[in-house]
């Protein structure tokens, strides 16, 4: 519950330039002493401020407004009156030279984010008015964001320790956040483009540094760049505290099947630590060049994949299965020259039972064109013949020349 002091220590937080303090009071997050209660109406409110003429009158008012919303479920309500808080701050920032209100402005933000989230989750009976509203304040989200984005990246000019430059990197977080959720993820090339030419990126907070490589880690895995997108989830992951398990995990998961591509696979005790099951059998399918194993994996798992945006990505391992179940064999027979319908005979077993001599034929044909085996198919003799040196290139060799183009990666 609100007391008069609680109200008026604002005050004292404004005139101290005491961003931190002020943060803590309007964070939506940890509101248990801020309880709406019949005592605190919003008249009690500016009774207080008239009396004992409060700076930041309006935006306490708005506050009070805002939990009063979140309380009967009226998000709406609550992300507009939250947005007006987050507006007056911006203003604020634009007109000051230093940058004391950066820590209230960013939990402001990440307030206004949650609900906009809470608002897209809430259900409604007219559906078609709550996606328009849906829409409408995301783009008033992204706008504001913008803003102020704009304001603390062109503030060039101020000492280190009052630049708002510092801010920058949160700011892209939260509105790669935001793409992430719709899938967008092509408007934030600008966004991330200013990070990455920042001289001084690696001196941003390491939790910021952490959230922004994951977040472009995941949106070069949907533009089909994974070797950026493995460069840049490699590093989010050594960021990473040791004690964060859940984001460590959250980062393997996509980290682990862009490390298959290049024939990395993942140990036991990774997976155990992790508890990442769903990589376990896969893992082993993979190994042993078990084509069927693999693809009941992928379906068994694939609602699970879907969500963690990897299904595709592991559908591209396949070529990689092949290369592992036919090296195998190669091995066994220790012959580079083996009769088309051996291998026929292979992929009923370990692939499709209704396999034929023409569509094995043709996976040979299109294994040896992708650089998968380095060798040749004689129709006349109906034989393969491989390479005798290095027939079986590596996983790496095998993706480098999969993912030549990313036309072919996003089609194939």
């Amino acid at each position: 519950m609100y007391t008069k002091d609680y109200v008026l220590s604002t005050t004292t937080f404004y005139n101290e330039e005491n961003g931190s303090e002020l943060a803590n009071f309007f964070s939506l997050r940890d509101n248990s002493s801020k309880e709406w209660n019949l005592k605190n109406t919003i008249d009690y409110l500016q009774k207080i401020s008239e009396d004992n003429e409060l700076d930041f009158e309006s935006e306490i008012i708005l506050h009070l407004s805002v939990l009063k919303s979140i309380g009967e479920k009226k998000y709406d309500d609550a992300f507009r009156g939250q947005l007006a808080i987050l507006q007056n701050i911006v203003k604020y920032l634009q007109s000051d030279s230093e940058n004391w209100m950066v820590p209230l402005a960013n939990t402001v933000c990440v307030d206004l984010r949650y609900l906009l989230n809470a608002y897209d989750k809430y259900e409604s009976t007219n559906k078609k008015l709550k996606l328009e509203k849906y829409n409408d304040f995301q783009k008033k989200y992204i706008d504001i964001m913008m803003m102020y984005f704009r304001i603390c990246s062109n503030d060039i000019r101020a000492p280190a320790r009052q630049s708002k430059r510092w801010t920058i990197m949160f700011i892209v977080n939260q509105m790669l956040k935001v793409y992430h959720k719709i899938k967008k993820f092509h408007l934030t090339t600008g966004l991330t483009k200013t990070i990455f030419m920042c001289p001084d990126k690696n001196t941003f907070p390491i939790a910021h540094i952490v959230t922004f490589y994951y977040y472009t880690g995941c949106k070069e895995i949907f533009e089909g760049k994974f070797n950026d997108a493995r460069e840049n989830l490699t590093i989010a992951f050594e960021g990473c505290h040791r004690s964060s398990i859940k984001n460590k995990t959250l980062i393997l998961k996509k980290l682990i099947p862009l490390n298959m591509l290049h024939g990395i696979m993942p140990s036991k005790d990774l997976l155990n630590k992790y508890n990442l099951d769903i990589f376990k059998e896969l893992t082993e399918s993979i190994k042993m060049g078990n084509v069927q194993k693999f693809r009941e994996c992928i379906d068994v798992n694939e609602v699970h994949y879907m969500k963690c945006g990897i299904y595709l990505l592991l559908q591209k391992l396949i070529n990689l299965v092949y290369r592992n179940l036919f090296k195998k064999f190669f091995l066994i027979a220790n012959n580079h020259i083996i009769p088309v319908d051996t291998i026929t005979a292979i992929l009923k077993k370990f692939d499709d039972p209704d396999t034929d001599y023409d569509k094995a034929q043709s996976l040979l044909v299109n294994m040896i064109y992708r650089g998968t085996l380095r060798g040749y198919l004689s129709h006349a003799h109906k034989k393969v013949v491989l390479s005798k040196k290095d027939p079986f290139p590596t996983g790496k060799q095998v993706f480098d020349k999969a993912t030549k183009s990313i036309n072919e990666i996003g089609h194939n």
